[in-house]
Protein backbone atom coordinates (compact mmCIF):
# COMPACT_ATOMS: atom_id res chain seq x y z
CA UNK A 1 0.00 0.00 0.00
CA UNK A 2 2.88 2.27 0.79
CA UNK A 3 4.23 1.58 -2.68
CA UNK A 4 0.94 2.80 -4.25
CA UNK A 5 1.15 6.14 -2.43
CA UNK A 6 4.71 6.60 -3.59
CA UNK A 7 3.73 5.96 -7.22
CA UNK A 8 0.71 8.26 -6.87
CA UNK A 9 2.86 10.97 -5.30
CA UNK A 10 5.43 10.67 -8.08
CA UNK A 11 3.05 10.31 -11.03
CA UNK A 12 -0.30 11.62 -9.82
CA UNK A 13 0.27 15.17 -11.08
CA UNK A 14 1.24 13.95 -14.54
CA UNK A 15 -1.72 11.55 -14.70
CA UNK A 16 -4.14 14.31 -13.65
CA UNK A 17 -2.60 16.74 -16.19
CA UNK A 18 -2.86 14.12 -18.95
CA UNK A 19 -6.50 13.46 -18.03
CA UNK A 20 -7.17 17.21 -18.10
CA UNK A 21 -5.58 17.53 -21.54
CA UNK A 22 -7.48 14.52 -22.89
CA UNK A 23 -10.76 15.87 -21.45
CA UNK A 24 -10.10 19.25 -23.05
CA UNK A 25 -9.34 17.65 -26.42
CA UNK A 26 -12.47 15.48 -26.17
CA UNK A 27 -14.62 18.55 -25.39
CA UNK A 28 -12.99 20.52 -28.24
CA UNK A 29 -13.58 17.82 -30.86
CA UNK A 30 -17.14 17.20 -29.63
CA UNK A 31 -17.93 20.92 -29.83
CA UNK A 32 -16.21 21.20 -33.23
CA UNK A 33 -18.32 18.33 -34.60
CA UNK A 34 -21.49 20.03 -33.34
CA UNK A 35 -20.48 23.37 -34.93
CA UNK A 36 -19.70 21.67 -38.26
CA UNK A 37 -23.10 19.93 -38.34
CA UNK A 38 -24.80 23.28 -37.66
CA UNK A 39 -22.75 24.93 -40.43
CA UNK A 40 -23.82 22.17 -42.82
CA UNK A 41 -27.50 22.77 -41.97
CA UNK A 42 -27.09 26.54 -42.39
CA UNK A 43 -25.28 26.11 -45.72
CA UNK A 44 -28.04 23.84 -47.02
CA UNK A 45 -30.65 26.38 -45.91
CA UNK A 46 -28.79 29.23 -47.63
CA UNK A 47 -28.46 27.20 -50.83
CA UNK A 48 -32.22 26.51 -50.81
CA UNK A 49 -32.93 30.23 -50.27
CA UNK A 50 -30.65 31.18 -53.17
CA UNK A 51 -32.32 28.58 -55.42
CA UNK A 52 -35.77 29.94 -54.51
CA UNK A 53 -34.65 33.49 -55.26
CA UNK A 54 -33.19 32.41 -58.60
CA UNK A 55 -36.48 30.67 -59.46
CA UNK A 56 -38.44 33.84 -58.57
CA UNK A 57 -36.24 35.80 -60.98
CA UNK A 58 -37.48 33.52 -63.77
CA UNK A 59 -41.18 33.76 -62.85
CA UNK A 60 -43.92 36.01 -64.12
CA UNK A 61 -46.85 36.50 -61.76
CA UNK A 62 -50.14 37.27 -63.46
CA UNK A 63 -52.98 39.12 -61.75
CA UNK A 64 -56.15 40.84 -62.90
CA UNK A 65 -58.27 43.66 -61.57
CA UNK A 66 -61.27 45.59 -62.78
CA UNK A 67 -61.38 49.37 -62.77
CA UNK A 68 -65.03 50.46 -62.81
CA UNK A 69 -66.29 53.74 -64.19
CA UNK A 70 -69.61 55.17 -63.08
CA UNK A 71 -71.24 55.21 -66.53
CA UNK A 72 -71.63 51.49 -67.19
CA UNK A 73 -68.11 50.91 -68.46
CA UNK A 74 -65.09 49.32 -66.88
CA UNK A 75 -61.62 48.17 -67.79
CA UNK A 76 -60.13 44.82 -66.94
CA UNK A 77 -56.38 44.99 -66.42
CA UNK A 78 -54.10 41.95 -66.72
CA UNK A 79 -50.94 42.71 -64.73
CA UNK A 80 -47.58 40.95 -64.66
CA UNK A 81 -46.44 41.47 -61.05
CA UNK A 82 -43.47 39.12 -61.45
CA UNK A 83 -39.82 39.62 -62.35
CA UNK A 84 -39.79 37.96 -65.79
CA UNK A 85 -41.70 38.34 -69.05
CA UNK A 86 -45.01 36.51 -69.31
CA UNK A 87 -45.28 35.05 -72.81
CA UNK A 88 -48.19 33.54 -74.72
CA UNK A 89 -50.83 34.72 -72.22
CA UNK A 90 -54.21 33.04 -72.60
CA UNK A 91 -57.33 33.88 -70.62
CA UNK A 92 -60.24 31.50 -70.10
CA UNK A 93 -63.49 32.85 -68.64
CA UNK A 94 -64.82 30.37 -66.08
CA UNK A 95 -67.95 32.33 -65.14
CA UNK A 96 -70.95 30.61 -66.79
CA UNK A 97 -71.98 32.11 -70.14
CA UNK A 98 -75.48 32.87 -68.83
CA UNK A 99 -74.02 35.19 -66.17
CA UNK A 100 -71.65 36.84 -68.66
CA UNK A 101 -74.56 37.94 -70.90
CA UNK A 102 -74.77 41.22 -68.95
CA UNK A 103 -71.11 42.05 -69.63
CA UNK A 104 -70.08 42.99 -73.15
CA UNK A 105 -66.48 42.63 -74.19
CA UNK A 106 -64.52 41.81 -77.30
CA UNK A 107 -64.56 38.29 -78.70
CA UNK A 108 -62.02 37.21 -76.08
CA UNK A 109 -59.43 38.62 -73.74
CA UNK A 110 -56.03 38.05 -75.32
CA UNK A 111 -54.17 36.10 -76.30
CA UNK A 112 -51.25 38.41 -75.67
CA UNK A 113 -47.81 37.69 -77.01
CA UNK A 114 -45.94 39.20 -74.05
CA UNK A 115 -46.53 41.27 -70.92
CA UNK A 116 -43.31 42.63 -69.46
CA UNK A 117 -42.64 42.71 -65.71
CA UNK A 118 -44.64 45.39 -63.88
CA UNK A 119 -46.65 46.09 -67.06
CA UNK A 120 -50.23 45.37 -68.02
CA UNK A 121 -52.77 45.00 -70.82
CA UNK A 122 -56.30 46.37 -70.63
CA UNK A 123 -59.61 45.53 -72.26
CA UNK A 124 -62.86 47.51 -72.11
CA UNK A 125 -66.04 46.12 -70.61
CA UNK A 126 -69.60 47.41 -71.03
CA UNK A 127 -71.79 46.58 -68.06
CA UNK A 128 -75.55 46.10 -67.80
CA UNK A 129 -77.88 45.80 -64.82
CA UNK A 130 -77.90 42.34 -63.27
CA UNK A 131 -74.29 41.52 -64.05
CA UNK A 132 -72.39 39.21 -61.68
CA UNK A 133 -70.33 40.71 -58.85
CA UNK A 134 -67.19 38.87 -59.96
CA UNK A 135 -65.67 37.31 -63.04
CA UNK A 136 -64.02 33.92 -62.59
CA UNK A 137 -61.09 33.36 -64.94
CA UNK A 138 -58.03 31.28 -65.54
CA UNK A 139 -54.87 32.95 -66.82
CA UNK A 140 -52.31 30.68 -68.48
CA UNK A 141 -48.83 31.84 -69.50
CA UNK A 142 -45.28 30.76 -70.22
CA UNK A 143 -42.18 32.20 -68.58
CA UNK A 144 -38.51 31.29 -68.10
CA UNK A 145 -39.41 29.12 -65.10
CA UNK A 146 -42.06 26.92 -66.73
CA UNK A 147 -44.52 26.69 -69.63
CA UNK A 148 -48.29 26.65 -69.07
CA UNK A 149 -48.22 28.15 -65.61
CA UNK A 150 -51.68 29.20 -64.51
CA UNK A 151 -53.71 30.94 -61.86
CA UNK A 152 -57.47 30.92 -61.23
CA UNK A 153 -58.84 34.27 -60.12
CA UNK A 154 -62.14 35.65 -58.92
CA UNK A 155 -61.97 39.31 -59.96
CA UNK A 156 -64.50 41.58 -58.23
CA UNK A 157 -66.10 44.68 -59.75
Amino acid sequence: MDNFFDIFKDWGGQVMAAMGILGGLWAYFRHDRKIKSQEKILNEFQIKQIEKEQAKEKMAKMKANIISNHKGTARIRFVNAGKANANNIRIEILTPEKEMEKIYYGANFGPYEVINPQSYREEKLFLCEGRPDTIEMKIIWDDEFQNNRSVILSVPF
